[in-house]
C-alpha cells in the first residue's frame, strides 16, 4: 500500500487546542446522561436482561443457555450483549444498568479512538476526531445514549464493525484474523452488523489481497450458515414483499436515515441530503478517496449498507418515523464523507484551515440537534423515572398511564422473582441525605399535587422553583419536619411544561419531582411536608401545609394526584 505524502507537523498550543474543541461535545453528552442514568429495568430490558439471568440463576443447562444466547430476536441474534449480562451474573449475581449504559457508551467512544488512531499525523487525527465529535455526540442519538437496552447493542455494532474493518486496513493475517473476529461478533450483535462481510471484501479486493479476501469469504461463509441456522422472520415486522412500489418505499426510507442527522430527523426532507450524501462518496471514489483514506471511505460504505438492511427490515412498519437508535450509522457516514472532502481538498501547508471554516457550521448542527431533541430526552426520562417510582410505590406495574413493560403483569411476575432471589431489584426511588446550614425562604414558589399513602411507601411530588431561576435535574428535595425529627430525601425529576406555561418562566421546565420513601425507612411520627432547593452551597426551604400523620399508623386515606 502506498505511503501518504508527509504532513507538516502542528504546533503543540494549536494541537492541543483543537483536542480541546473534539473533546468538548464528548464532555456535553457525558455532563447530560451520568446524572440521568438509572439502574432501572425498562422495556427491552425486562426479558433481555432480568429474565434471562433468572433463567441462569434456576440452573439452566449448557444447551439451554447457548439457545438463549443465539434465539433470533425481531431478526437478530444479540448475542454479544447477552453474554455481557450472563458475565455480569457470573461474576456479581446481579446485573447493573449503569454499568450496562456506560460499557454501550463508552463502546461509540472506542469506536471513534478506533478511527483516530488509524490516523496517520496529527492533522488527519484532528480532522477525524472533530468530525467524529459533533456528529456522533450529540443529542440526536439521544435514545442510544440515555438507554442502556439501545446502547449496548446499536453502539456496539458500531465499534465492532469499525474495528473489523480497521484491522483489514492495517494489510496482515494477524490484521484478517483480528477483522473476522470481530466481524464474526459484529454479525451476532445486530443484523445489520452482516453488512461487514460484503465491505471488508470490498476493500480487500479493492486492495488487491486475493489471499486475504479468499480466507475473508469463507470466513464469511461460515458465519452466514451460523446465523441463518434455524432463523425466522417476526410476522408483526411486515417485512416489505418484492414489488416496484415496496421497493421505492425501501430506497426512500434508506435515504431518509441517511440523511437524518442533517435533518434533525425530520423524514420530509431527509431523503434529499441522503441521496447527496451517496453522490458524494461517489465522486470521491472516483478521484481517488478510497486510496488516500480506505478506513474512512468503506466505514461509510459499511454505514450506508447496514442502512440499507435496516430500510428493508423497518421500511413497512416504521413508515416515516425516523428512530433515534439509527441515526448513529447515519452519522458515521457524513463524518466520514467530511473527513474525504477534507483530505481532498485542504492544503498541504495549512492543513486544518477548511477544519476551522467547517467547525462553527457542525457546532451549530450540534446545538441545533440539542435544542430539538432536549424535550425528547426528558420525556424519555420521565417515563422510566415515572413507571419506575409508581411501581416502587405499589409494587406492581401499570398503576399509572407509563409502565415498565407494555405486557400487562410481565414485569411484575420477573421483578418479583429477580427480587425474591437476590438478583436484581429496582433501586430506591429516594435516598435519605443530610444538610446543615439550610436557610428558610417562605418566596420559593412550591406545591403538592401528590401525597400517595399506603402500607408500603410514602409518594410525594409537585413542583418547586424560585422565581427567575432555571430548574436543574436532581435540586428538588422533600423536608419531613416533625416535633423530633428533620429529615431530607432526594427526587427524580419529572418535566412540567404545563408549569412552566403558566408561569410564563421557561426556565422551569423541570421543576416537578416526585420522591417514593419505604414505609419502614420513617419513624411513627406526625411531618410537616416541605421541598428544599439546593444549588451549590445554597440550601433554601420551605414548608407547605400538607401534614403526613405516620404517629398512629396510615390516618390518612390513600389519595391520587391532583389537577
Amino acid at each position: 500500500m502506498p505511503h501518504p505524502p508527509a504532513i507538516p507537523a502542528l504546533r503543540p498550543l494549536s494541537r492541543w487546542g483543537w483536542v480541546a474543541v473534539a473533546l468538548a461535545p464528548v464532555v456535553v453528552m457525558a455532563a447530560m446522561v451520568v446524572p440521568a442514568s438509572r439502574n432501572i429495568a425498562f422495556w427491552d430490558e425486562i426479558d433481555t436482561a432480568i429474565d434471562f439471568i433468572i433463567r441462569l440463576d434456576a440452573g439452566a443447562g449448557w444447551r439451554e443457555v447457548v439457545e438463549r444466547l443465539f434465539a433470533v430476536n425481531n431478526e437478530h441474534r444479540m448475542v454479544t450483549s447477552r453474554l455481557i449480562f450472563a458475565a455480569s451474573y457470573w461474576l456479581t449475581g446481579t446485573v447493573n444498568f449503569h454499568v450496562i449504559g456506560a460499557i454501550g457508551n463508552l463502546c461509540l467512544v472506542g469506536a471513534c479512538a478506533i478511527l483516530v488512531a488509524a490516523q496517520s499525523g496529527w492533522p488527519r487525527r484532528l480532522r477525524m476526531g472533530v468530525m467524529l465529535a459533533f456528529l456522533m455526540f450529540q443529542l440526536g442519538h439521544f435514545e442510544n445514549f440515555f438507554w442502556s437496552g439501545a446502547s449496548i447493542d446499536h453502539f456496539q455494532v458500531v465499534t465492532l464493525a469499525v474495528g473489523a474493518l480497521a484491522a483489514l486496513a492495517r494489510g496482515t493475517p494477524g490484521g484478517v484474523a483480528l477483522g473476522a473476529a470481530l466481524a464474526l461478533l459484529a454479525t451476532f450483535t445486530l443484523a445489520h452488523g452482516v453488512a461487514v462481510w460484503p465491505v471488508g471484501a470490498l476493500l480487500l479486493w479493492q486492495q488487491r489481497r486475493q489471499s486475504h479476501l479468499l480466507a475473508w469469504l469463507g470466513c464469511a461463509a461460515a458465519a452466514a450458515v451460523l446465523f441463518l441456522w434455524g432463523f425466522v422472520f417476526n410476522p408483526a415486522n411486515r417485512i416489505s414483499e418484492p414489488g416496484l412500489a415496496a421497493a421505492w418505499g425501501i430506497i426512500r426510507y434508506w435515504l431518509s436515515l441517511l440523511g437524518a442527522p442533517l435533518t434533525l430527523g425530520h423524514a420530509a426532507w431527509a431523503p434529499l441530503p441522503g441521496a447527496v450524501l451517496v453522490a458524494g462518496l461517489a465522486w470521491l471514489a472516483a478521484r481517488g478517496a478510497i486510496r488516500r483514506q480506505p478506513l474512512a471511505f468503506f466505514a461509510a460504505i459499511y454505514a450506508i449498507a447496514a442502512l440499507a438492511l435496516v430500510a428493508y427490515g423497518r421500511s413497512a412498519v416504521a413508515g416515516t418515523e425516523i428512530n433515534s437508535r439509527y441515526m448513529v450509522l447515519g452519522a458515521l457516514a457524513w463524518a466520514m464523507l467530511l473527513v474525504l472532502v477534507l483530505e481532498r481538498h485542504s492544503h498541504p501547508r495549512r492543513p486544518l484551515r477548511l477544519l476551522a471554516a467547517a467547525t462553527p457550521a457542525l457546532a451549530g448542527l450540534a446545538v441545533a440537534a440539542h435544542l430539538h431533541f432536549a424535550p425528547q430526552v426528558e420525556t424519555f426520562v420521565a417515563v422510566r423515572d415515572r413507571a419506575a417510582s409508581r411501581f416502587a410505590h405499589y409494587g406492581e406495574d401499570g398503576r399509572d398511564f407509563v409502565r415498565l413493560h407494555p405486557r400487562e403483569r410481565h414485569a411484575d411476575a420477573l421483578l418479583r422473582t429477580a427480587a425474591e432471589r437476590g438478583l436484581y431489584s429496582l433501586p430506591h426511588v429516594s435516598r435519605r441525605v443530610e444538610f446543615t446550614g439550610t436557610q428558610p425562604n417562605p418566596k420559593v414558589v412550591r406545591h403538592l399535587d401528590e401525597l400517595l399513602v399506603n402500607d408500603r411507601a410514602i409518594t410525594v411530588g409537585g413542583w418547586a422553583m424560585r422565581r427567575g431561576e432555571v430548574s436543574k435535574r436532581g435540586q428538588v428535595h422533600v423536608v419531613l419536619r416533625s416535633a423530633a425529627t428533620t429529615l431530607y430525601f432526594t427526587t427524580v425529576t419529572l418535566p412540567r411544561p404545563d408549569v412552566a406555561t403558566a408561569y410564563k418562566e421557561p426556565g422551569w421546565r423541570l421543576a416537578g419531582f416526585r420522591a417514593v420513601i419505604r414505609r419502614d425507612r420513617l419513624p411513627a411520627e406526625d411531618f410537616e411536608v416541605g421541598v428544599l432547593i439546593l444549588d451549590g452551597a445554597r440550601a433554601e426551604l420551605a414548608m407547605t401545609n400538607e401534614r403526613l400523620l405516620l404517629a398512629s399508623g396510615p390516618t390518612r386515606p390513600e389519595r391520587a394526584a391532583l389537577e
